[in-house]
């Protein structure tokens, strides 16, 4: 199995300066002026921080154990200054506060971008927004070029950002799973918006909305079968409807939905209801067949043998194909690892190639990779499959939408566990 980054301290003595050993994938993009701080909690924790000069703080920990609004009150109560980072799978929010008040937010979750809510909005049009986003810079944002170029005025634009901060901070709440980071300091002079909520309103809506998520999750789950009811969709939902006419489930339209998980979930309520769509019941097991007597005679299923690991890996590498496709984008992307496979990964991958469906060859890496030892053999085969995975969901998340690369991260995950 591939290694994970990890750092090891190698401190001196009566406070002498100490060193720090990193790996690759750390070290990568550390310069002189761009240090990382160690701040150790105790023999067993550290935690590395690439810190600004004015830091003078953080916090940390998994919402398993605080929730969103507990760690919410922390920064408000404390009416402190800094970033408040959540991050689960691919999935990242981040929260700008001065003094306890959220001034802004950003997300890697694709509707909670500047360029979806304008056009969600009505400011700008999809056309316009294509045209907008082939001018983009490292240096000139979206929303620079959106203005420049006449599509949006600097009023709209900040009720877009304004209406975008309220937005990615309510749905932080739909978080229940990952990690959060608050690192303390003042936020530099530049983006910042008003909103025209108080701040701890804003708390108790997303506590609420958190709630309706919760219950809402437990009565459509994602398995769900859904098919088209009798009444016409709605204009603006044609695509949506199109995709149930012939038997999908509630994850499957999730994947099409721009907006919330709360949005998507309380349109599923309000459509339901209508009968505009209709909710099936999921298979349940056959009855089993009776005796002559009147008693019931069990039938043992067939036997099913567990999926080894490689097996396993290639059924995910699958799965991140098929979503690729069904996002309307290239599969073939992920060709570029087998061109081009990852030092040391050469030999493993000589003459290994992308199956239509998204599968590789592991019987020809198994014998690329043997050498006598067959332990050693098989370990070497799980860490190529693992770097392939990788590769895949790193390359898919940019074309992909954000639940979608979540449930797939999260299977990648579990697959890790599972072999640890």
């Amino acid at each position: 199995m591939a290694t994970r980054p990890k750092a090891t301290p190698r401190l001196g003595l009566s406070g002498e300066p100490g060193t720090l050993e990193l790996e690759r994938p750390l070290a990568a993009s550390l310069t002189p002026n761009r240090p990382l701080a160690a701040h150790f909690h105790s023999p067993e924790g550290m935690v590395l921080l690439r810190e600004p000069a004015n830091l003078t703080g953080f916090f940390a920990g998994s919402l398993s154990s605080l929730a969103v609004d507990e760690v919410l009150g922390h920064v408000i109560s404390g009416i402190r200054s800094g970033q408040l980072i959540f991050q689960y799978g691919m999935v990242q929010r981040t929260v700008t506060f001065r003094d306890g008040q959220p001034i802004f937010a950003v997300s890697s979750v694709h509707h909670e971008r500047l360029g979806a809510v304008v056009v969600q909005l009505g400011l700008v049009t999809p056309e316009q927004l294509h045209q907008a986003l082939g001018k983009v810079t490292p240096t000139l944002r979206i929303g620079a070029v959106l203005t420049r170029e006449g599509y949006l005025s600097e009023a709209n634009l900040y009720s877009a950002m304004t209406y975008l901060v309220r937005e990615v901070l309510l749905n932080l709440f739909e978080m229940s799973e990952g990690s959060f980071l608050f690192l303390e300091g003042r936020p530099p002079e530049g983006d910042s918006v008003k909103l025209q909520e108080r701040t701890k309103d804003l708390v108790l809506q997303g506590i609420k909305r958190g709630e309706v998520v919760a219950r809402l999750r437990k009565h459509f789950p994602d398995d769900t079968p859904v098919v088209v009811g009798a009444e016409p969709p709605p204009p603006g939902e044609e695509a949506l409807f199109a995709r149930a006419a012939t038997g999908t489930t509630l994850g499957a339209l999730r994947s099409l939905w721009e907006g919330s998980l709360f949005s998507f979930l309380t349109w599923v309520e309000e459509r339901s209801r209508d009968g505009a769509l209709v909710l099936q019941q999921k298979a349940s097991t056959p009855p089993l067949p009776r005796r002559a007597s009147g008693t019931f005679m069990v039938v043992p299923p067939p036997p099913v043998a567990p999926l080894s690991p490689e097996e396993r890996f290639n059924v995910l590498l699958a799965q991140i194909h098929t979503a690729i496709r069904l996002a309307g984008a290239n599969p073939d992307l992920l060709r570029g690892f087998l061109e081009s496979p990852q030092p040391g990964l050469e030999a493993a991958y000589e003459g290994v190639t992308l199956g239509p469906d998204g599968r590789v060859d592991v019987e020809r890496i198994r014998q690329n990779v043997s050498g006598g030892d067959e332990a050693l053999a098989r370990a070497m085969m799980l860490e190529a499959l693992d770097a392939f995975v990788s590769y895949a969901l790193f390359s898919a998340r940019n074309v992909l939408p954000g639940e979608m690369s979540e449930r797939l991260y999260r299977s990648y995950r579990d697959l890790q566990e599972g072999l640890s």
